[in-house]
């Protein structure tokens, strides 16, 4: 937190290929906004994300998704305890701290299990 604040980015919710509802964790796909568009290193971070007027606890991957062979750098957010329609919302992502470095994943229960593990990693990490 080198700027006083917490790096940030904003981006808009598009459509993605809907692996995280399938693993148990919907995600919000960003497609980054304004001058930001280099952002961390790849990996899991604990985030927390503005919708609107609020703020939510949440956990992002940025990366290509090595466990799906795709190639492409996305930003895929899931905000904790939250449901509803976020296509085509801004979120403002503010970087807490890094979880993770972007990994391989036998197959898709693995991955899962350790999306539920970086979950609670994520969640003691911001209740602090």
């Amino acid at each position: 937190m080198l700027l006083g604040r917490p790096y940030s980015l904003t981006g808009k919710v598009i459509q993605g290929k809907e692996r995280g509802r399938s693993l148990g964790f919907p995600t919000a796909n960003l497609e980054l906004l304004g001058w930001r568009r280099q952002t961390v290193k790849n990996g899991v971070y604990a985030i927390q994300t503005k919708l609107e007027d609020t703020w939510h606890n949440a956990l992002i991957n940025i990366g290509v998704r090595p466990t799906f062979h795709e190639t492409e750098v996305e930003h895929e957010v899931h905000l904790f305890d939250f449901s509803g329609d976020l296509y085509g919302k801004v979120l403002v992502v503010a970087f807490i701290e890094r979880i993770r470095e972007e990994k391989t994943f036998p197959d898709a229960d693995s991955l899962a299990a350790q999306i539920k593990a970086d979950e609670q990693v994520a969640r003691q990490i911001l209740s602090g």
